[in-house]
């Protein structure tokens, strides 16, 4: 009688367990790429007429680490070609709702030995609103503190700020994993008594069960409190592989 109730009990194990590899698969299958709240692991490339970046994200269940590393590849008069940004980032999600920290920086040299260094760091919230079975909505709110070193004609010069960013990130998902989205933004510089609007917008094609292609396009407002003296607009191409 013994043996036979260990026997159920194992088997009622086993098949749990079974079942939970299967949900978990079943899991990691429904997932879209665009979502971002989703937790998955990639390496993927981003390239726009000046600027080649290298991004990678590496999931592990409810924690999420990213790390993405650009170069400049042209000469403009925002900087030389080699110029570096960086941004790091540790997201955790739970049942919709995410928090995030953000390191984002680089540096840009000019002509005549001139350079400027920024620095900027990002604590955040993100709630994941499913409004059908292919439209998501994730509205988004971060404070932050920003600083940046500048060198004109060997004087060294020091700004410091802090700064509330508020967007909204709208996704629909296609049934077959592909992405269209929207990220309007809004970032106001208490300081400098500015906001910045932003616009981002873009999507991604499934070509493999494991790679997509996609290209966004991101838009930024002038500015002349902050020194941006007209409209910026910047398109980049993208591909990823998922493991």
């Amino acid at each position: 009688m013994k043996i036979s109730m260990v026997k159920t009990a194992g088997a009622v194990l086993i098949a749990a367990m079974a079942m939970n590899v299967a949900a978990q698969e079943q899991a990691k299958e429904d997932i879209n790429y665009g979502d971002p709240t989703a937790s998955f692991s990639t390496l993927g490339v981003s390239a726009s007429k000046d600027h080649t970046q290298l991004n990678g994200m590496y999931g592990v269940g409810s924690n999420i680490f990213q790390l993405d590393l650009g170069v400049k590849n042209k000469t403009d008069e925002k900087g030389k070609s080699g110029d570096v940004n960086y941004r790091g980032r540790y997201f955790h999600v739970t049942d919709g709702l995410g928090y995030s920290v953000d390191v984002i920086g680089g540096q840009n040299n000019f002509d005549g030995g001139d350079k400027s260094t920024s620095n900027t760091v990002l604590a955040g919230l993100i709630y994941k609103f499913q409004v059908t079975d292919n439209i998501s909505v994730f509205p988004m709110a971060s404070l932050g503190y920003t600083r940046t070193d500048s060198e004109t004609l060997g004087i060294k010069d020091k700004d410091t700020d802090t700064l509330f960013q508020g967007g909204v990130y709208a996704m629909y998902g296609f049934d077959a994993g592909h992405w269209l989205y929207v990220n309007p933004k809004v970032t106001h510089m208490r300081k400098a008594n500015a906001n910045l609007a932003q616009v981002e917008a873009g999507g991604g094609f499934m070509v493999a069960e494991k790679v997509s292609v996609g290209a966004k396009v991101e838009y930024t407002a002038k500015n002349t409190k902050l020194n941006m003296d007209k409209d910026d607009t910047v398109a980049w191409l993208q591909a990823n592989y998922y493991f």
